[in-house]
């Protein structure tokens, strides 16, 4: 018996020693699967309903994945920064399902997601485990959490 509970004890710590290999996200609520519901425009107060294009945010440890689910939009990935009230997504990849991941050069690729610069900040406005709000220099998303 005495053999067996050192095994046991054993295998546990080497399972725990070897967790620490682990990336872990600090993210908080920001981790999950987000759709985009609506869109102010700052500029004219003009809002539009997102929820039929199927516009979606995966979060995960420092990557965020941006895709329309309805149209033939190359999906984006970023990696980006959260501090505080400020997401930063930066190194922006494009992913046409068809063609290899391309490196982003050309700012107009984002255009269609609402983001207009390679490397952009956000100011997140609200962010709870289930509902976002984020603001661009044009725009302000809202998003639902699922």
């Amino acid at each position: 018996m005495k053999i067996l509970s050192r095994i046991i004890i054993f295998a546990l710590l080497s399972v725990l020693c070897a967790c620490d290999k682990f990336h872990t996200s600090h993210n908080g609520a920001l981790d999950g699967f987000w759709q985009l519901t609506s869109v102010d425009t700052l500029a004219n107060g003009h809002s539009t309903d997102m929820k039929e294009k199927m516009i979606f945010w995966a979060v995960q440890t420092d990557l965020l994945e941006i895709r329309d689910l309805t149209n033939n939009q190359p999906q984006i990935i970023f990696h980006f920064k959260h501090d505080g009230n400020t997401l930063t997504l930066i190194d922006p990849v494009a992913n046409n399902r068809v063609i290899s991941d391309s490196i982003v050069t050309n700012p107009a690729t984002l255009y269609y997601y609402g983001l207009t610069h390679l490397s952009e900040t956000l100011q997140v406005l609200h962010l709870s485990s289930s509902n976002m709000t984020l603001q661009s220099e044009l725009l302000r998303m809202f998003f639902r959490k699922y």
